[in-house]
C-alpha cells in the first residue's frame, strides 16, 4: 500500500484522456515495483492487468529515468528466461523539512525514506517569524550540503534532488502553500512558505500540516506500510492527527482534518489556549504533563523530578517527566498513565468513528514508552466499541523524531507522482522518453490506446 498511486481510483473518470491513461499505468508500475521484489515484465502484467505491451512501455520509461533497473535473469519456465526487474530507491532523492517549537529538522532522504543526511538545530521561537524562516533554510542548507558529502567529495546533492516537502504545526492551506497559523508560535500567521523555499531552493516545494506528514512518512515509509486505513497521532506540544482512508490522505473541507487534541475529553478541566475546557491536548500533551508535575513537586510530593532538574522546577519538562518513570519513579509514572489514559480516551473515540487498521504515536511524549502505550492500549480496549478482533494495532512510530520531516519528504514524493505530474519526476531524473508529449502515441509511452478497456487502466 502507497500513496503513490490509487490506478482504481484514478480510472474511473478519464478513460478517454490518453494522458491520463499514461500516468495511471505508470502509477500502476511503480505502485507494484516498489511493493515486491525480483519481478519479471509478465509478472507485472499479470499483477496489474496491463496488456504486456503496456508494461513494457511503462518499463522502458521508468528504465530510462533510473527508477527501475535489470537485475538479472529468473528462472525460464520454457524458452527464454526473463528479465527481473528492481525498484530503484537511489533514482533521485527527496528533502523534508519539519518547524517544531523548539527545533527545526531537515533530511534528505532516498525514494524508500533512507536518509542520508540529517540537521537538527535548536530554535527559539520568541525570535519571531523572520529568524524562524532563516533556520528553517540554515537547515535545508546543512541537511543538502551534507548529502553532497554523503554522496562523495566530487558530488553535488542538488541535482539529484527533486523536492522540498516542508511540515508545519497547526493549519496551513496547501493549495496556496501557505501556513495560516501556528498555535504556540507567536505572531505565525499566513506565511507563504513555499514560495520562500521555491525562491531560497529553485526546487518545487509543498507544504503540509505535521501530523499529516507525519501519517504520510509513515505509511509510504515507516509502521504504516501496508495499510489501507491508519490513525497516526502526534503527541508534543500540542496534539494532531494525520487520517489515511483508503490509502490516500483525508484533509477535510480547508484541509483542516485530524485536530484530536481538540476532541473535548473532560468537559470540567482545564480551559485550553483555544478557549474550550478539557480538551485532549491540555490532559495527554506535553506542558500538561510538565504542569501536573511541577503541581506536584511544588506541593512537597515524593519524587526524584526535583533532583532531576536540580531543584528548578520551572526545568521540569514531560521529558524530564517520561525519564523519571522509565527510572522507577511512582510519581512519574502515574503522570504518564494519566496523559496515557486520556490520549486512550481521545483515541478511541477517533477508533469509534473511523475504525482504523492502526493506529502509530509519535512525538515527543511517545518516548515514554511502555508505560504510556500500555495505558492507552488498556483504555482503547474500554473503551473502543468494537470487537477484540477488529481492534487496531497501537504501535510507536517507526520513525521517532524524524516522522514529520521524512513524512515531508514522502509529500514531495506522492506530489510528484499525482496525477500530471508523471511527467515532472520522469523528466527531473533525465528521462529520454517524456510522458506528456501531446505528439507521442499512447503505446509509446506506456498507455494502451484512448479505447483501452477497464481491466488495462486498473
Amino acid at each position: 500500500m502507497e500513496r503513490a498511486a490509487h490506478p482504481r481510483r484514478l480510472a474511473s473518470g478519464g478513460a478517454n484522456d490518453t494522458r491520463l491513461l499514461k500516468s495511471i499505468n505508470v502509477l500502476t508500475v511503480l505502485d507494484v515495483l516498489r511493493n515486491t521484489h525480483g519481478l519479471s515484465r509478465a509478472d507485472i502484467a499479470r499483477a496489474t492487468g496491463l496488456t504486456p505491451a503496456t508494461v513494457s512501455s511503462v518499463v522502458s520509461i521508468l528504465i530510462s529515468s533510473g527508477i527501475a533497473h535489470e537485475v538479472g535473469y529468473g528462472e525460464s519456465s520454457g524458452g527464454r528466461p526473463p528479465v527481473i526487474l528492481e525498484f530503484n530507491p537511489q533514482a533521485f532523492y527527496i528533502a523534508g523539512v519539519d518547524l517544531g517549537v523548539t527545533k527545526v529538522i531537515a533530511v534528505v532522504a532516498d525514494l524508500e525514506g533512507t536518509v542520508v543526511s540529517r540537521t537538527r538545530l535548536e530554535l527559539d521561537v520568541q525570535e519571531g517569524p523572520a529568524a524562524i524562516i532563516s533556520r528553517l533554510i540554515e537547515a535545508t542548507h546543512e541537511a543538502i550540503g551534507a548529502a553532497s558529502t554523503a554522496f562523495g567529495a566530487e558530488s553535488d546533492a542538488r541535482p539529484r534532488i527533486v523536492g522540498i516537502g516542508l511540515s508545519m504545526p497547526g493549519l496551513i492551506d496547501a493549495e496556496r502553500g501557505i501556513s495560516l497559523f501556528a498555535p504556540n508560535i507567536p505572531e505565525w500567521s499566513d506565511i507563504p512558505i513555499v514560495e520562500l523555499f521555491h525562491k531560497e531552493f529553485s526546487l518545487p516545494c509543498w507544504v503540509e500540516n505535521d501530523a499529516r506528514a507525519m501519517a504520510l512518512g509513515e505509511a509510504m515509509f515507516g509502521a504504516g506500510r501496508g495499510y489501507e486505513d491508519i490513525l497516526c497521532v502526534n503527541v508534543g506540544r500540542g496534539i494532531g492527527a494525520g487520517i489515511i482512508v483508503n490509502g490516500d490522505i483525508y484533509r477535510g473541507r480547508q484541509g483542516s482534518a485530524g485536530e484530536l487534541g481538540h476532541m473535548t475529553v473532560d468537559p470540567n478541566g482545564p480551559i485550553c489556549p483555544c478557549g474550550n475546557r478539557g480538551c485532549l491536548e491540555v490532559m495527554a500533551a506535553g506542558p500538561a504533563i510538565a504542569a501536573s508535575a511541577i503541581r506536584a513537586v511544588s506541593t512537597g510530593s515524593n519524587t526524584r523530578i526535583r533532583e532531576m532538574v536540580g531543584g528548578r522546577i520551572e526545568a521540569i519538562t514531560a521529558e524530564v517527566v517520561s525519564e523519571a518513570a522509565k527510572q522507577g519513579d511512582a510519581l512519574a509514572e502515574m503522570l504518564v498513565r494519566e496523559a496515557g489514559r486520556y490520549l486512550g480516551i481521545g483515541i478511541a473515540n477517533a477508533v469509534n468513528l473511523l475504525s482504523p487498521e492502526l493506529v502509530v504515536i509519535g512525538g515527543g511524549v511517545a518516548r515514554a514508552g511502555d508505560i504510556l502505550f500500555d495505558e492507552v492500549r488498556k483504555t482503547v480496549r474500554e473503551r473502543a466499541f468494537t470487537t477484540m478482533v477488529n481492534l487496531p494495532e497501537i504501535v510507536p512510530s517507526a520513525q521517532g523524531e524524524d516522522s514529520s520531516s521524512i513524512g515531508a519528504a514522502a509529500l514531495v514524493f506522492e506530489e510528484m507522482l499525482a496525477l500530471g505530474k508523471i511527467a515532472d519526476l520522469v523528466r527531473a531524473t533525465g528521462a529520454s522518453c517524456g510522458v506528456d508529449s501531446a505528439t507521442e502515441t499512447g503505446a509509446s509511452c506506456g498507455a494502451d490506446s484512448a479505447t483501452a478497456t477497464g481491466a488495462d487502466q486498473a
